[in-house]
């Protein structure tokens, strides 16, 4: 029996399907998590079902930046590490290749709809400011590295318009130049036992890193009011400091990442050693007893019946990344009713417009709020209008995809192929789940 890949072509690593299809999974995540908040539970506050459903944007995060730890070794370790600077620049073109186009467009659509322009041409001038001091960092993505106080708020939520979002696409660029170190040390463990002593050393040392700086809380908090101002208290939980340091910069969330691409080198270790039928079927069970784990740990992050735990410390970052590498991990190496589902048509064709629904859902949702109003509505009416408007987004998501997003990463990365490592950037590039 063969692990989940199809076959290679000459030169190039085999493609992992099933990765794409989780790539839609975590899009969906956000999608639903973010969609419910704009809708039902736009009305009062979240309780029961809706409550629960809305923590799936955090396991959305995390299952992308493992997934995109896992994709970005598995495609480009021999490229960064053999290819040397040519290698590096290589890389770093193939993502430009795949995250720009879009994320261009996307910021010239949100700011166009931000608050702040439409304020500009409606007597409010001076809204605007902010929106030329944020658009440097977010046009370099670097906004979600430091953070930065705007006219009384955070960096990350200063241009406004659906814009927000954006602060992982900003972490996921600090990702990509520390990679080529990151891959350096990761390819020193060769066989699979050293690789699953890396994985527990990592998850030890970053719990320890995670937890200890949410114990400091009080100080951090402190020094964050006393150099930036009351705005960077932990009272205004969406410009504080903390959440900006545990949440969105790239310095805690690059441990899903790095544990992503120690799980991949697991992956290549044992890539040519077929799958038994007992270990496909000890595999298909890790998958589930993986999903069920991230129930666990999410009713250990959240409720309010669980005292203070080590999950509720990490909620902001790696709380459920061990439960995802595993998963990601099942689901690339192994065949089961999940991988087969993950592997289909439809969740391959919605996988590879992910990035597109991510950029677009935040848009959609904020426009549709605007146009239909506040007034109270019953959940029936909610309900109907969340499943319209995320049909709404994946529609335009696949359009999006088809007619702009993929032509356009073709086209840069036919030019970077011709003057960048042709041979390497070619094979790398090509793969489907990259």
């Amino acid at each position: 029996m063969q692990a989940m890949t199809t076959a290679p072509s000459a030169g190039r690593r085999p493609d992992v399907p099933a990765l794409t299809g989780l790539r839609f999974v975590a899009a969906f995540s956000v999608l639903l998590a973010h969609g419910l908040a704009a809708t039902v539970a736009n009305d009062e506050p979240p309780q029961g079902a809706v409550l629960w459903l809305m923590q799936l944007s955090g396991f959305g995060m995390t299952l992308f930046f493992v997934l995109s730890g896992f994709v970005i070794h598995y495609n480009y370790a021999g490229l960064v590490t053999d290819g040397r600077l040519r290698g590096i620049a290589a890389f770093l073109w193939a993502r430009f290749a795949r995250l720009y186009p879009l994320f261009l467009l996307m910021m010239l659509v949100y700011v166009l709809v931000s608050q702040r322009h439409v304020a500009y041409w409606t007597g409010r001038p001076e809204d605007i400011n902010a929106i030329f001091q944020a658009l440097p960092y977010f046009l370099l993505s670097i906004q979600s590295w430091i953070y930065k106080l705007i006219e009384g708020g955070s960096l990350i939520d200063a241009i406004r318009g659906g814009s927000p979002p954006t602060w992982s696409i900003s972490t996921e660029w600090f990702f990509y130049l520390a990679y080529p170190l990151v891959a350096w040390v990761i390819l020193r463990a060769r066989t699979p036992a050293m690789i699953l002593l890396v994985v527990g050393i990592w998850c030890v040392l970053w719990t320890s890193f995670s937890t200890g700086l949410y114990d400091r809380t009080p100080q951090i908090d402190a020094w964050a009011v006393g150099h930036y101002g009351p705005i960077a208290g932990v009272q205004n939980h969406e410009d504080s400091f903390v959440r900006w340091l545990l949440y969105a910069s790239p310095y805690l969330r690059i441990g899903e990442f790095v544990l992503g691409a120690i799980t991949a080198q697991l992956y290549i270790a044992l890539q040519r050693r077929d799958v038994t039928r007992r270990e496909n079927t000890l595999g298909g069970a890790m998958f589930w007893a993986a999903a069920l784990s991230v129930l666990l740990v999410t009713y250990l992050e959240y409720s309010p019946d669980v005292p203070m735990t080590i999950f509720r410390k990490m909620n902001m970052n790696f709380a459920l990344a061990p439960s995802v590498a595993l998963l990601v991990f099942c689901a690339a190496r192994y065949q089961s009713a999940a991988s087969r589902l993950l592997t289909s048509r439809p969740a391959i064709a919605l996988g590879e417009a992910s990035y597109s629904i991510y950029l677009v859902h935040s848009i959609v949702l904020i426009s549709a709020v605007k146009l239909t109003g506040s007034a109270v509505h019953g959940t029936a009416y909610n309900v109907l209008k969340l499943i319209v408007l995320m049909a709404t987004v994946v529609a335009i998501s696949l359009l999006l995809y088809a007619y702009y997003e993929a032509p356009a990463r073709r086209w840069l990365r036919r030019r970077g192929s011709k003057r960048s490592a042709p041979a390497a950037f070619a094979d790398a590039a090509q793969s489907s789940a990259s």
